[in-house]
């Protein structure tokens, strides 16, 4: 007997983010799933984005324009409308490749007990130049005290654990995905995929890039709410580690980061540089 592919929601947050918009839009619409769910949420552009939109309104499940309260506020309005058993969220400038949805949706039908599940990420720049891939497999300690191995961009949630853990802090704009995923993987470990399933695009308007240090400082704010035991002492001390290391020589720098997790790969398993700051 066939079984079906689990239901599945998307949500767009997006905020004058026209130059990218549509190719997000159609990535997520021309997956071909048979069960999606799509919401766009706009927090009131003003640069053609809402004319972009209503272009694809009959395809979408719900969209509006207006103040929302920052993106964590816009997913998780989204959020509470859907009725997918599978939820995610990806960005007004970040696409699905080919496949992306399919391949999700079979791995939670083999997967019933999982609660999350990613994939690899392709970073691009604005023009499309590859700048190495994301994504690695879990270990707690690396996603809470050094970096994400799990790409947002390729991350899919069971909305029943999402709700049993609670929707995005919408106090954080920069670190709400860390903080989710140091809840969930509380309630079980995440299943990776060895495949490739979205392009993150690098560009100098993304916020993540814009306001780097107050991105970090909220990551360590989220770092502090999860260490438990010795683990809190070390992330208190991790302010001084990076100034500290931000100050040594250059080769002393390039000496600890081949000691490190690593962050970027040039196809999943080949090593290459980061454009993340270096440094605890």
């Amino acid at each position: 007997m066939t079984v079906s592919p689990p239901t599945m929601t998307v949500v767009t947050p997006s905020y004058n983010q026209g130059r990218f918009l549509e190719r997000t839009i159609r990535s997520v619409l021309e997956q071909g799933y048979p069960n999606l769910e799509y919401i766009v949420m706009d927090g009131g552009s003003t640069d053609g984005s809402v004319e972009i939109i209503r272009r694809y309104a009959d395809q979408l499940a719900f969209w509006r324009t207006g103040p929302d309260g920052g993106q964590s506020a816009a997913i998780n309005a989204g959020w509470r409308m859907a009725t997918g058993d599978i939820i995610a969220w990806q960005n007004s400038d970040d696409v699905y490749l080919s496949g992306a949805l399919h391949a999700i949706g079979q791995a939670f039908l083999e997967h019933p007990e999982a609660v999350l599940i990613y994939g690899r990420t392709q970073r691009i720049d604005a023009e499309g130049v590859p700048l190495g891939t994301i994504g690695s497999a879990y270990n707690r300690r690396t996603l809470h005290y050094s970096h994400q191995q799990i790409p947002l961009t390729s991350a899919f949630f069971r909305r029943s654990a999402v709700e049993a853990v609670g929707l995005l802090d919408e106090a954080l704009h920069y670190s709400m995905d860390l903080d989710l995923f140091l809840r969930l993987t509380r309630l079980a470990p995440p299943v990776m995929l060895d495949r490739t399933l979205a392009e993150a695009t690098i560009h100098a308007d993304a916020k993540t890039t814009r306001d780097r240090d107050i991105a970090a400082g909220e990551t360590h704010i989220v770092r502090r709410r999860h260490a438990r035991g010795a683990g809190a002492l070390l992330v208190r001390l991790q302010p001084g580690f990076s100034w500290t290391f931000r100050r040594m020589p250059a080769w002393v720098r390039s000496a600890v980061n081949r000691l490190r997790p690593r962050r970027v790969y040039e196809d999943g398993r080949t090593a290459t540089s980061s454009t993340e700051r270096p440094g605890p």
